[in-house]
This record gives C-alpha cells, structure tokens and sequence, in this order.
C-alpha cells in the first residue's frame, strides 16, 4: 500500500467516526516501527489531507513476546533473555491506527 493510499484511509476512518456537528483539531495516529512507514512521511501526507489540522504521530517500539515465558523484549535481544526460548510473536510494533483524536463543536 502506497503512502498516500495509507492516509487517505486514516483519514476516512476517522471522518467516518466523527459526528457532522464538529470540527477535527487534532489526531494522534500510533505506528508501530515494525510497518516500515517512515514517520515524518505519513505526517507530511495526512497534513496534505487534512490541512490546519494538528497531526502527531506517536511511535511504537517493536517488541517480541516469547511463546513460553511471556516475557517481552526488542527483537535485537532474541532469543528470550528470561529463558532462552527462540519461540516468540510480536508484541508491539504492527500498530497502524488513529489512537485519539479532539474537535470542537461547529459554531
């Protein structure tokens, strides 16, 4: 999916969320750093999108979850530093939404 795909989806999943008797302010989008979305990128394509509008972006460290203790832990310290298991998921870092968003009522 191409950037500017990616935030006109956003932004029409969170316009959909909306009620029609307010102005957006602000959002917040989480990203996780495992997306392989530069995050300055998608800011600058959602501003486009939604100009005047107070866009942040707040980045979610990628962590692994070992499959047989449940620590967890940065993927760089694999295997399992509690156990030693190489079993493990992702934990965080897959993030990709609109995590909160403000507005006002329309005058």
């Amino acid at each position: 999916m191409d950037l500017a795909h990616l935030a006109d989806e956003l932004v029409a999943a969170l316009r959909a969320q909306l009620p029609d008797d307010v102005i957006l302010e602000g959002f917040e989008v989480e990203l996780g750093e495992h997306v392989g979305v530069d995050a300055e990128a998608l800011r600058a394509a959602l501003q486009l999108r939604v100009p005047g509008v107070d866009v942040q972006i707040l980045k979610v460290e990628g962590l692994l979850r070992c499959l047989d203790c449940g620590a967890e832990y940065p993927a760089d310290e694999a295997p399992c530093p509690v156990c030693g298991s190489a079993r493990s998921e992702h934990a965080h870092g897959q993030e990709l939404s609109v995590r909160r968003a403000w507005a006002r009522p329309r005058p």
